[in-house]
């Protein structure tokens, strides 16, 4: 099986040559439908003018292979901001005429149920784009999405404009049905969380796809994943009891498993993970 830095566009490969990549034969296959982990350079702040924001923009897999003239065309409609903790980006429901890029910080897809309990349906990084599936489909936004950490720096592009070029433009209507199935895979990985099983192997299932999304290898079965959740925001996405998470969460810190610190979630049991799903269910489809 091919290393996931082998997945990603040739931009980010170049800047990760000299980085160990991150093993992925040692995970289960279903952990990975979206292999593709863009490295995609934070922005400084939201006044980035457009020469260095269409160079940005090539960082994206929207925007791979693209004429640097469509490029600067984009760049020319599009606008930076930042977000808080918490934030709405957008809300259910508001007209689907943007497209958002992450440069940096997570959102989350996410809509109230009838009793009005928060549901995450998707989870996106840095790398990755929203909004556009809603515009393709012709429908108003189906979730809200929500700034999950402080500082998310996003990069607003008009989706008529991008959906005009790519009437001119072969290769960027190509990524565009690319980005729209990626936006699918998301919700894939939603259905691979809570049909896992137990509390444990969801928690499994979430934590594997993160790392294989966003996670820096660190060597024998270890990885930093720079995301930080709350209990919340895990129980919401894996759909168990916060008292639940946190007492498994709790009995892995306790046996050495997971260590959280000022860089993020720093795993040191993927062998283990791999083997807990593939004792209880056979979830591996390696």
């Amino acid at each position: 099986m091919k290393k996931i830095s082998r997945h990603a566009p040739a931009k980010a490969r170049a800047r990760r040559k000299d980085r160990r990549a991150f093993p992925i034969q040692h995970l289960p296959r279903s952990a990975f439908y979206r292999a593709k982990a863009t490295q995609v350079v934070p922005l400084p702040s939201a006044h980035v003018d457009e020469i260095e924001l269409a160079k940005r923009l090539g960082d994206f897999g929207l925007f791979e292979r693209i004429p640097p003239a469509v490029l600067k065309a984009v760049a020319a409609g599009a606008h930076v901001r930042v977000f808080r903790q918490g934030e709405f980006i957008w809300q259910r429901g508001d007209p689907a005429r943007e497209m958002v890029l992450i440069g940096s910080g997570f959102v989350k897809a996410s809509r109230r149920d009838l009793n009005g309990a928060s549901k995450t349906y998707g989870l996106f990084g840095p790398g990755d784009s929203m909004g556009l599936y809603a515009f393709w489909a012709g429908m108003r936004y189906p979730t809200d999405a929500i700034a999950l950490s402080e500082g998310v720096t996003l990069i607003f592009v008009d989706a008529e404009e991008i959906s005009r070029l790519a009437e001119e433009h072969p290769q960027l209507s190509r990524n565009m049905k690319g980005e729209v199935t990626r936006f699918s895979e998301a919700f894939i990985n939603k259905i691979e969380i809570i049909s896992a099983g137990s509390i444990q192997q969801r928690l499994a299932v979430l934590l594997l796809q993160l790392v294989g999304r966003y996670g820096v290898g660190e060597g024998n079965g270890h990885a930093l994943l720079p995301v930080f959740l709350t209990l919340k925001q895990i129980s919401e996405i894996i759909d168990a009891r916060v008292e639940t998470v946190a007492r498994t969460l709790s009995r892995w810190k306790r046996i050495g498993w997971l260590l959280i610190d000022a860089r993020g979630w720093r795993i040191h049991c993927l062998d283990q993970l791999n083997e807990l799903l593939n004792r209880y269910g056979g979830r591996s489809r390696s």
